[in-house]
């Protein structure tokens, strides 16, 4: 792959007015480099937290796994994601090794289950955004195919296009998610944050809503691990900067 291919992919993508011709865009770069199976996940903070699920995109031929994978939220046992969490390198693994790591018996099944489904070998690309949000662009070599067998040189140009496809994506999913609807934050956990921008105490929210103290900070705990913060005052700031209140 040459800097122009990178460049030429980087102009389609910055011209796509939709998330649908973004995705055809990426898709057909993949497809220069014979690489037919694909995901790209992205989950709002961490894979295991509240909020989960942001936004995914598949390959027609991997959707059928990809759902099954999340039915049966095996990306809450699934060491491999966890260990691409954890860093900002691209991670190739082959599924008869991971059968062979794989720590518990749920995570032995989802291993025979991807290779029932014809999985061979992957690259995970991590991609971490300023937000602390997390997405992990998969591509999958299935039986017979040869895609990956030169990935330690194919990885420069996938982790490339992984963060092209990602920095254009954000500003079109913001125009098509409501503040509320991206964050999932439910009524008791909107009146909190409201009443946290006026001030209010832990006791006098409690008194207002006609709750107890603890179930106020019950919300509040949610409330900040949605948002991907530590505390009441960086939810607030993180609030006002998307728009969920106003100052």
């Amino acid at each position: 792959m040459t800097k122009l291919a990178l460049y030429n992919l980087e102009q389609s993508l910055k011209s796509a007015p939709t998330i649908a011709e973004l995705n055809t865009v990426l898709q057909n770069f993949l497809l220069q480099l014979k690489i037919t199976t694909f995901s790209f996940t992205y989950y709002s903070y961490y894979p295991n937290s509240l909020n989960q699920l942001k936004f995914d995109f598949t390959s027609p031929n991997f959707a059928s796994w990809h759902q099954h994978y999340v039915n049966e939220h095996y990306e809450e046992i699934d060491s491999t994601l966890e260990k691409v969490y954890r860093t900002n390198l691209p991670t190739f693994w082959d599924l008869q090794q991971q059968l062979k790591d794989a720590s518990s018996p749920r995570e032995k099944q989802m291993r025979l289950d991807s290779i029932a489904f014809g999985a061979e070998k992957g690259l995970s690309i991590p991609i971490h955004g300023p937000q602390e949000d997390f997405a992990n662009f998969l591509v999958v070599q299935m039986k017979d195919e040869t895609c990956l067998e030169d990935w330690p040189h194919l990885k420069y140009d996938l982790f490339v296009a992984a963060y092209f496809y990602y920095s254009y994506l954000q500003p079109l999913l913001i125009k098509t998610q409501a503040p509320v609807e991206k964050f999932a934050l439910n009524k008791r956990e909107m009146q909190c944050l409201v009443l946290i921008s006026k001030q209010w105490t832990t006791v006098a929210i409690a008194k207002h809503l006609h709750i107890t103290e603890r179930t106020v900070n019950y919300h509040i705990q949610r409330l900040n691990k949605k948002l991907g913060v530590k505390n009441k005052y960086q939810a607030l700031a993180k609030a006002l900067q998307y728009g969920l209140i106003s100052s």
